[in-house]
């Protein structure tokens, strides 16, 4: 076994069956890679709304993994690897994130906020889906590192058309790596 799968092991745990995990070294750092299926995680405070993503999500590519954060505390502690999101072969880091912005308590700004502060472990990509007409939110969002804005459409025909297009655009039939995290 190499230095590089004794580091893996020792972070991550023996991998799944099927899950490859690859690491670089990068100026001294350490950067963990998941391949395999992946992961969708939708923070979304609107239960409808949550499982129409859901589904058309994995109407668009079938085998992708998709996980639903109810609020923005549990999409920050999902991405954070906090209880009772620790176990990462149990709950693996995304490789796009869907956001609504309009969320009580922990909103979709302050999950931005957050990815933004924390990004030196992992970069996943941010595409928000809100219902919010407010032209600042876009600008904000895109500021804050979200790579595309969407406005949901009020028709649930329309929000899954929209949804599909996403996942075709961000995840795509490709194969997916997302970095796990990094250690100097």
């Amino acid at each position: 076994m190499t230095v590089a799968s004794r580091v893996i092991f020792r972070h991550l745990g023996e991998p799944p069956q099927g899950l490859t995990t690859i690491v670089h070294v990068l100026e001294g750092t350490h950067i963990f890679w998941q391949m395999g299926d992946p992961t969708l995680l939708v923070i979304e405070d609107a239960r409808d709304h949550a499982i129409l993503v859901r589904v058309a999500a994995r109407r668009a590519l079938p085998g992708l993994d998709v996980r639903v954060a109810g609020d923005g505390r549990e999409g920050i502690a999902y991405l954070a690897g906090t209880p009772p999101f620790q176990d990462r072969r149990s709950h693996p880091i995304p490789n796009l994130i869907v956001l609504d912005l309009l969320m009580p308590d922990v909103d979709g700004f302050a999950v931005l906020e957050w990815m933004l502060a924390n990004r030196g472990g992992y970069q996943v990509p941010v595409v928000v889906l809100t219902s919010s007409e407010n032209p600042e939110h876009e600008e904000r969002s895109l500021a804050l590192g979200a790579k595309a804005f969407y406005r949901k459409p009020t028709d649930l025909d329309a929000l899954g058309d929209v949804v599909r297009s996403i996942v075709e655009e961000w995840v795509g039939g490709a194969p997916i790596t997302a970095p796990l995290r990094s250690a100097g």
